[in-house]
C-alpha cells in the first residue's frame, strides 16, 4: 500500500513536470526552425534581390494528418530555394508569406501554446529588405 501511494504522489508531480518539458522543447524546435527559416530568407533575397515566393500567394504547410495532402512540391521548393529542409509535422504548420515592399513573414504555428511563459500558439518573424527581422511571440 505504501508503494502504491508513493508511487501515485510520483505520478501526480512528474506529469507536471513532463508536460512543461516538452513544452520547452516544442518552442525550442520552434524557434529554430524560425531562425533557420528567416536565415534562408535572407541568403535568398542577398542571392537573387526578391524573397521567396515571388508572388504574393502565400505557402502553408498545414499540420501532419489535418486532411490536406502532403505538400510535398512546397516543401521541395523550400528546400530547394531557401535550402532549408523542413518536413510536414504533426506539431506545427509554416505559412510564408511575401507583402512586396515590406518583406517577407513567416509564421509558425501550433495546436497548443508554444512556451510555458505565456506565449501563444505561434511565432512570427517579418523580415525587411534592409536585412531587419522583426520576431513576434
Amino acid at each position: 500500500m505504501v508503494v502504491i501511494a508513493i508511487l501515485g504522489i510520483l505520478a501526480v508531480t512528474a506529469v507536471p513536470f513532463y508536460q512543461t518539458w516538452t513544452q520547452r522543447a516544442y518552442g525550442s524546435q520552434a524557434t529554430l526552425m524560425m531562425k533557420s527559416l528567416v536565415d534562408g530568407q535572407i541568403m535568398y533575397y542577398l542571392e537573387n534581390n526578391k524573397f521567396y515566393p515571388e508572388d504574393n500567394a502565400p505557402i502553408v504547410i498545414p499540420y501532419e494528418g489535418q486532411g490536406t495532402p502532403s505538400p510535398s512540391e512546397a516543401l521541395n521548393d523550400i528546400e530547394k530555394y531557401l535550402k532549408v529542409k523542413i518536413s510536414q509535422s504533426p506539431q506545427f504548420d509554416y505559412t510564408i508569406t511575401n507583402y512586396g515592399e515590406a518583406g517577407v513573414g513567416v509564421t509558425i504555428r501550433a495546436p497548443f501554446r508554444l512556451y510555458a511563459d505565456g506565449g501563444g500558439h505561434s511565432l512570427t518573424a517579418l523580415v525587411t529588405k534592409d536585412g531587419q527581422v522583426t520576431y513576434l511571440k
